[in-house]
């Protein structure tokens, strides 16, 4: 394989990897009904956020 097949390989996992625990990050803090910090996690790595 080529590095930029391979890095794309290893940018796509990071992505996932990332993606993974900032779902489960913003779960846990609702479940504990921290919603504050939840709302600062979501702006922080929300794909959705404006520039």
């Amino acid at each position: 394989m080529s590095n930029e097949v391979l890095e794309d390989l290893l940018q796509k996992d990071i992505h996932e990897d990332t993606w993974e625990w900032w779902k489960a990050h913003l779960y846990v803090l609702r479940e504990d009904q921290d919603f504050h910090e939840a709302e600062a996690v979501f702006k922080e790595f929300s794909p959705y956020r404006s520039c």
